[in-house]
């Protein structure tokens, strides 16, 4: 009896162990270089030295050495409506990035960027429907990633680049706690892009996949008798930042306006379970994801008003890793997803800076879970906001 019930408890761990950075939720707004145009055209923008995190190959087509400066500020919001007590968590998390390219030689450009690849806070309380699933989680991360950039032609350039990830996790649920954890690993990146006319500029560009391993402290509690048991142990766990490829393409329309569009495809199939290890109740338990590959599509504008004065604007489509809601989980749901941003550039002579917001829109996304204690039946709704600045000089 005893060591039934402490299963069902340690199942409660699997509820928020490794899907906290949803389908591309978090995945760009800290790395945005064009900033206001939902990360359109990213990858071949030349105007700051964030474009390096996209595809590092541009640093062979700026003119100059740049560094650039930003901040976030989010704030997500998720509610669940439906069978049983309503639980909502709203958060806000700010986050910094900072690149810079310099020029080694004619032909050579080093980059080095440090920002996030994404990360997640959120904090349902007890007392809600699913507080036997997940009460509390974080999962944040943060890169270095060194580039070398080099120029093949006038027009074409190729790239690389090492990225060495640091990942901080914890979680707690009514049952279970999985105490903080962290972890490096590393990957990889590669670019290349081509002037195709004075006019265009298109770029190709991937990372590679990132898999961290997280080993901590657990303490999982459960009701035996009407008793109170608690076994403390340990855990470990994986986690995976998807690969993700990125094709963009910039086009200059008149003197004053530039449209610019980007594809990506990111490999969440990658994710099909979550497997933890606990050593106290001893055991392997895992959870059925079934993600699939998430494509997103961007397109934007730049308007320039005056010399010195630009607006920009953009909207990102997002296809959803998930189409069973047994599938779907409190602690990040994931589903179709719709950004709509806007911004404006003020540039002086050697500086420029760069203010923006965005609308990022889940929708309604059903779930529908079973073989759970207190399964969720109902709707999860969220959206985000994100007010982000850089300054590139």
């Amino acid at each position: 009896m005893a060591k039934t019930m402490f299963r069902i408890a340690g199942l409660s761990v699997l509820a928020a162990c490794n899907s906290a950075f949803a389908s591309g939720v978090f995945l760009q707004e800290a790395t945005y270089a064009n900033m206001g145009t939902a990360g359109a055209g990213d990858a071949v923008y030349t105007g700051s030295a964030a474009s390096i995190w996209s595809n590092p190959a541009i640093m062979s087509h700026m003119d100059k050495e740049h560094t650039t400066i930003s901040g976030l500020l989010l704030n997500l919001d998720v509610k669940y409506e439906g069978e049983g007590t309503e639980g909502h968590s709203n958060t806000t998390m700010p986050t910094a990035s900072f690149y810079h390219v310099m020029e080694l030689n004619e032909k050579l450009k080093l980059g080095l960027a440090f920002s996030t690849l994404g990360g997640a806070t959120l904090d349902y309380g007890d007392g809600w429907q699913g507080e036997n699933q997940l009460t509390d989680v974080a999962l944040l991360t943060y890169q270095f990633n060194p580039s070398l950039s080099y120029a093949v032609s006038d027009k074409l350039s190729i790239a690389a680049g090492l990225q060495v990830d640091y990942a901080l996790f914890q979680q707690n649920s009514a049952l279970a706690e999985l105490n903080t954890a962290d972890d490096f690993a590393y990957g990889y990146n590669l670019g290349v892009v081509f002037q195709a006319t004075d006019k265009a500029r298109i770029g190709l560009s991937y990372r590679s996949k990132i898999e961290h391993e997280f080993d901590g402290d657990s303490t999982v509690s459960a009701d035996i008798l009407n008793r109170t048991v608690t076994r403390t142990g340990t855990y470990s766990t994986e986690f995976i930042l998807p690969a993700t490829a990125d094709l963009s393409l910039a086009y200059k329309m008149t003197d004053r306006l530039d449209l610019m569009t980007s594809v990506q495809w990111h490999q969440w199939s990658d994710m099909q379970s979550t497997d933890v290890d606990l050593t106290s109740p001893e055991g392997t338990l895992s959870i059925n994801r079934e993600w699939q590959d998430v494509w997103r599509a961007s397109v934007g504008g730049e308007y320039q008003l005056t010399s010195s004065w630009s607006l920009k604007a953009g909207y990102a489509y997002e296809t959803s890793p998930i189409d069973d809601p047994a599938n779907q989980s409190p602690d990040l749901p994931v589903g179709e997803q719709h950004r709509y941003s806007v911004g404006v550039s003020k540039a002086w002579t050697d500086s420029k800076l760069d203010i923006y917001y965005e609308f990022a829109d889940f929708g309604e996304m059903d779930i529908e879970q079973t073989g759970k204690a207190n399964p969720l039946d109902g709707v999860l709704i969220g959206h985000v906001h994100f007010v982000g600045m850089a300054y590139t000089f």
